[in-house]
């Protein structure tokens, strides 16, 4: 008889939250803050309280609270870890749960009461532990020379104890609840960029499209020629634009190609009234950068400064590598006296898109800078990207 070997689905990866290196040195920088308090009000209690002479002294606390640190991050912690681990594993939709509820929220009933069964038995464990070590350290040699000789009480050990694993517990419920809350507002800006994204190409495609094929449609008896080009940037720029939409990155050098096709196209409408330059230096053109970064900024340079001007002008885009940033600059003849003033409004849709989108993706910062140049009659926009660029435009 055949039988077939049935696997079961793989495990979701755990959460950075509960890998060792990230959980024990959380819990250890916690815990010696905790640690260091619980000595000085222990020294500050007996000083205060005791009608004795002599007093233990700080070294002697300070030992005292460095072993129920220790004993407590060796059994509380690992009981703890291990037993939200299992929880995690059970669950059948981990990952989705803990993006929608964070760790402790998504974890099964099961796990909770697990939990909370080892925050109740493993201190009763660890402190006795905690009794055996430092006993051993009052009665070696140093320990005779420098430690008073008095074993701290099993009811002072789970004290410490328990209260060690109530705080570590309440932090670490806090950190996940700030961590889950911050990567979902995290996510939220990243959703509405991208629809930002989607919506700045809905919105240029079908404008596009109207343009070139109306103006075509003129040229074709007037110019085969000039329509067949046309055709030819159409067919570049609406390829360039597909292949922006499946990645919220790509080369600089598929930026600028996307950027000659639309000038190509404005080109051939506006006739002489339009002069472009483009460049982008060789080593460049690799860099990743966000798509449709440029688009709209060529798009306002031409609707808001250079279509108003009977005469037109000149439009020119530039990148350039300065230290450690990326310098994209759009200029376009006209000053802001002569252009629109839709253009240069905070609710101006391309300009608003692109400062948004960097400062999702650089972090807050003056990304982009607009100058009006009176002396040259001209507006530049210069856009600067931080390099090594990071992922998800």
């Amino acid at each position: 008889m055949l039988r077939l070997a049935v696997h079961p689905p793989p495990h979701a990866p755990y959460p950075p939250r509960l890998t060792w290196p990230s959980f024990g040195l959380r819990q250890l920088a916690f815990n010696q803050v905790i640690g260091n308090l619980g000595a000085i009000s222990l020294m500050t209690i007996e000083m205060m309280y005791s009608h004795e002479a002599a007093t233990h002294g700080g070294l002697y606390f300070f030992i005292w609270m460095q072993l129920i640190v220790l004993c407590g991050l060796l059994i509380n912690g690992t009981c703890g870890l291990l037993i939200m681990r299992a929880g995690w594993r059970r669950l059948p939709d981990a990952q989705t749960r803990y993006e929608q509820h964070g760790l402790f929220k998504a974890l099964q009933p099961k796990a909770v009461a697990s939990l909370v069964l080892g925050m109740a038995l493993c201190p009763l464990l660890s402190s006795w532990v905690a009794q055996q070590a430092f006993a051993g350290i009052q009665t070696s040699a140093w320990g005779t020379a420098h430690l008073a000789q008095v074993r701290p009480t099993a009811s002072l050990a789970l004290l410490n104890m328990l209260f060690g694993v109530t705080a570590s517990y309440f932090f670490e419920y806090l950190h996940d609840r700030w961590t889950h809350r911050e990567a979902r507002e995290r996510r939220a800006h990243q959703l509405t960029t991208e629809a930002q994204l989607q919506l700045l190409r809905a919105q240029l495609d079908p404008h596009m499209l109207f343009n070139t094929l109306s103006n075509v449609c003129g040229l074709i008896d007037e110019s085969p020629s000039q329509a067949h080009a046309m055709l030819l940037h159409l067919i570049g720029f609406l390829r360039s634009t597909l292949d922006g939409s499946r990645a919220p990155q790509h080369a600089l050098e598929a930026e600028f190609r996307l950027a000659s096709d639309y000038l190509a196209l404005m080109q051939i409408r506006m006739g002489e009234r339009l002069r472009t330059t483009l460049s982008l230096p060789e080593p460049l053109r690799g860099m990743p950068v966000p798509a449709m970064l440029l688009q709209p900024l060529i798009e306002n340079a031409i609707k808001h400064g250079l279509e108003p001007r009977r005469q037109g002008g000149e439009l020119s885009v530039a990148a350039t590598q300065e230290a450690d940033h990326l310098v994209l600059r759009v200029r376009n003849s006209g000053t802001r006296a002569h252009q629109q003033p839709e253009a240069f409004s905070p609710g101006g849709f391309g300009l608003h898109n692109v400062k948004d989108r960097l400062a999702m993706l650089c972090g807050p910062g003056e990304h982009v800078e607009l100058a009006h140049l009176d002396e040259q009659d001209a507006t530049e926009v210069t856009v600067r990207l931080p390099l090594p660029l990071k992922a998800g435009a």
